[in-house]
């Protein structure tokens, strides 16, 4: 049997996760899925496009995993996961005269009553919340929208990724942004690959394993802070 040499996959441009700098794909997430698949010398070539455009490349064959998705019922019927790549930690971010407040002790949808929210278009932030947002969405292309957006006052609240909005809030140079306290969303994100796909699942899972054990992963972490 022909052994696996290479892997194609795709991504959305999400600094400090993925990202395109002196034209070559980088970041913390694409430099630990390199290095697990190279554990087993497998070359992980990424591409990145926008989120609706990675799936439409998974479902048209032309990719073979995307990475940094959210698992859901709906996905695991066309695609196999991978084991948790980490947790990330979503947050609603407000304009800092706004007098927005949130809770986790009062329905969310309550308290979201006459607001509307910037999401990320083709987004699954959890199922919960998607239906909690669904009427209240404002669709942006890119994080860097949202946080543009939000400071416009294109809407008041923006669910963003705690990471990115800090990288964004440094690079694009917004400021008047600020964390709305006392509610955030903790969920796993995985590697999926096309179902006809199960070596490069097994050969990721286990160099995700050994990258975890030598160190490597905790390397690439630090390095992007």
């Amino acid at each position: 049997m022909q052994m696996l040499s290479t892997v194609k996959l795709v991504a959305d441009p999400y600094p400090p996760y993925q990202f395109v700098q002196e034209g070559t794909v980088t970041g913390m997430d694409h430099d630990i899925i390199f290095e697990a698949f190279k554990v087993h010398g497998v070359e992980a070539g990424t591409t990145l496009h926008s989120w609706d455009e990675c799936m439409a490349l998974m479902d048209a064959g032309k990719a073979d995993g995307i990475f940094q998705i959210t698992r859901t019922a709906q996905r695991e019927k066309r695609y196999i996961f991978s084991e948790e790549l980490r947790t990330a930690c979503t947050l609603f971010f407000k304009r800092k005269e706004s007098s927005i407040s949130l809770d986790c002790v009062t329905g969310l949808d309550s308290q979201l009553s006459g607001e509307t929210v910037g999401v990320l278009a083709g987004y699954s932030y959890s199922e919960t919340v998607d239906d909690l947002v669904r009427e209240l969405k404002v669709e942006k292309t890119s994080s860097q929208d949202l946080l543009l957006g939000l400071s416009r006052g294109e809407f008041s609240l923006a669910l963003m990724d705690e990471g990115v909005a800090a990288f964004l809030m440094k690079r694009v140079g917004v400021g008047g942004v600020e964390r709305v306290a006392g509610f955030d969303i903790s969920r796993p994100l995985y590697v999926a690959f096309r179902k006809a796909l199960s070596e490069p699942v097994r050969l990721f899972n286990s160099g995700l394993e050994e990258i975890k054990k030598n160190g490597v992963y905790d390397s690439v972490v630090r390095r992007y802070g």
